[in-house]
């Protein structure tokens, strides 16, 4: 996924003639109070499934995956590797302080790891969805163009028809709630890719973290002298140390963001798919 990547581009594909035809031809008189009423409800039933999967959103759970991590990586100080000075640090050394700042390091990489592999499962959890949301989508459309079919197959029937004194013909109704149903279903089919963009957003920020991990860890294992052959003696690059924890810091951070922006999209986007499902 990719932000943008979900594309309404406001109309639905022109009914078959042969179709709409075929629903003319198959027409029953008696039947008219409830003509394409199993079309009308299929589209409300993919309405409700977006709506759904608007709700079932859960990419928000990480933001306590980003605040653990961040607190852990933020109590890494470089500085710690720096001797005290003066009588404290006559029993002081940077060889004492590097090996208990390797201990703490080893201990936040299994945090942020773990971390890491959680965000990775929630990302592959909102391609799903997004996947689930494209079945919505393409179903919806489907449902406009059926919709679409018997709305013209209902119109051709009633333009040969002898209107009555004050008697409506049953397709006037008809043609009214199909016409809702289908005004709702063009309203939800870009609320329906703003759910996909919202979740591809906060995924590709949280995919910045998985890296910025690996990246991180990586950089301070070389920078401590514990990856590969490993040098006797160890000056850590304290401007490189804290360079790899900001820019990872900078990604939790904007991830952080982006995850309350996409809940707040979501929301948003639920309100109104409730808006455009109550009145059918």
């Amino acid at each position: 996924m990719a932000d943008g990547a979900y594309r309404w581009q406001g109309h639905a594909p022109e009914p078959d003639a042969a179709r709409v035809d075929a629903i003319d031809a198959a027409y029953d008189e008696a039947g008219a109070h409830a003509f394409a009423e199993p079309v009308r409800a299929a589209a409300v039933e993919r309405i409700e499934a977006a709506l759904a999967a608007a709700r079932g959103g859960d990419l928000a759970e990480a933001e306590a995956q980003l605040a653990r991590a961040r607190s852990v990586l933020g109590g890494l100080n470089p500085g710690a590797l720096e001797p005290r000075r003066g009588l404290a640090g006559l029993f002081d050394s940077r060889g004492k302080r590097l090996r208990a700042f390797r201990e703490t390091f080893r201990q936040a990489a299994a945090v942020l790891s773990d971390a890491a592999a959680d965000l990775s499962g929630r990302i592959e959890g909102a391609a799903r969805r997004s996947a689930d949301l494209d079945g919505v989508w393409s179903g919806l459309r489907d449902a406009m163009v059926e919709l679409d079919a018997h709305r013209l197959a209902a119109a051709r029937r009633l333009s040969g028809h002898v209107p009555v004194e004050d008697t409506p013909h049953p397709l006037d109704a008809r043609m009214a709630a199909l016409d809702a149903c289908r005004a709702a279903a063009l309203g939800a089919l870009p609320l329906i890719r703003g759910a996909q963009n919202a979740d591809a957003r906060a995924a590709g920020a949280l995919r910045a973290c998985g890296d910025g991990v690996t990246e991180w860890r990586q950089g301070w294992s070389e920078a401590l002298g514990l990856a590969g052959k490993r040098p006797k003696k160890v000056r850590p690059d304290r401007d490189r140390l804290l360079r790899l924890r900001d820019d990872l810091l900078g990604r939790i951070d904007r991830a952080a963001r982006e995850l309350t922006a996409s809940r707040t999209r979501r929301a948003g986007i639920e309100a109104r798919l409730s808006d455009l499902r109550t009145p059918l």
